[in-house]
């Protein structure tokens, strides 16, 4: 039934990708908007563009990215000062990468109010000249069928609005089953208690936040998926082994690369 589940959002994807919806340039200059699965470890702009200058792409005064962000936001946050923002902003974006709380696209409570917000800010970045992208999240640790569920619905809103999705979800996913002795997620500290005479933390239920190779892989798969290069070979490794950052870059880009051929064809 996973499996199963894994090839019907593939397939999802893959149609995105070919009603017209991708990325026809890589974007110089890039804005992402979301909250803390962005800015973990130093944020995933800084893990992109250093993935672009360890290849000696980066041109200085040409490419630029940067990280609007707020805690455990939610698109309809960004929404009311997102078109003021993208103004004022003389320099200008060639892309904005929206991506939404961890459990809006698919909780009943919140679902209606992500889908008319993220249509609502699609419109002001193309309002403005911009390409809009969808960052597709992940699922928490352990948790499939929300990790199925989010990436189909992020699939669905890219075919509607006819936006590309950066398919970071089906990554983890993918790196889970791959690489199980590489933990892509950080523990959250809830309190702390005693044991006996010793006080020892105390962490949340549920592991959603990216580790230091979580917001690698995240960058690796935007790499791929933006600049349409291989990040295989990159000398960025983000402080991880050696090891563990090249079976990143090369599962990043066999999934990017997968749906590319399947644009082609």
């Amino acid at each position: 039934m996973k499996a199963l589940q894994r090839l019907a959002a593939v397939a999802a994807l893959c149609t995105a990708l070919l009603s017209g919806a991708g990325v026809a340039d890589a974007p110089d200059k890039v804005l992402f908007v979301g909250n803390s699965f962005s800015f973990y470890n130093n944020g995933i702009h800084n893990h992109y563009n250093s993935l672009i200058r360890a290849n000696g792409d980066w041109q200085r005064g040409k490419n630029r990215t940067r990280l609007k962000t707020l805690s455990g936001g939610h698109i309809h946050e960004h929404v009311s000062g997102l078109a003021a923002y993208l103004k004022e902003d003389k320099r200008g974006w060639d892309a904005v990468v929206l991506q939404g709380h961890s459990n809006e696209p698919v909780l009943s409570s919140k679902k209606a109010r992500f889908e008319a917000a993220l249509a609502e800010a699609v419109d002001i970045v193309r309002q403005q000249d911009m390409q809009p992208i969808l960052f597709m999240t992940w699922g928490y640790k352990g948790n499939g069928q929300m990790a199925t569920d989010i990436a189909n619905a992020y699939l669905a809103q890219g075919k509607k609005l006819e936006v590309p999705v950066v398919p970071v979800g089906l990554a983890f996913a993918a790196a889970a089953k791959q690489f199980p002795h590489v933990d892509l997620y950080v523990p959250d500290v809830l309190g702390v208690e005693q044991q006996g005479d010793t006080p020892a933390l105390t962490y949340r239920r549920d592991l959603k936040h990216p580790s230091a190779a979580g917001t690698y892989l995240a960058a690796c798969v935007f790499y791929a998926s933006l600049q349409g290069k291989s990040p295989e070979g990159n000398l960025f490794t983000a402080g991880l082994s050696p090891d563990v950052a090249q079976a990143l870059q090369a599962l990043s880009w066999e999934l990017v690369s997968k749906f590319a051929q399947q644009e082609g064809n």
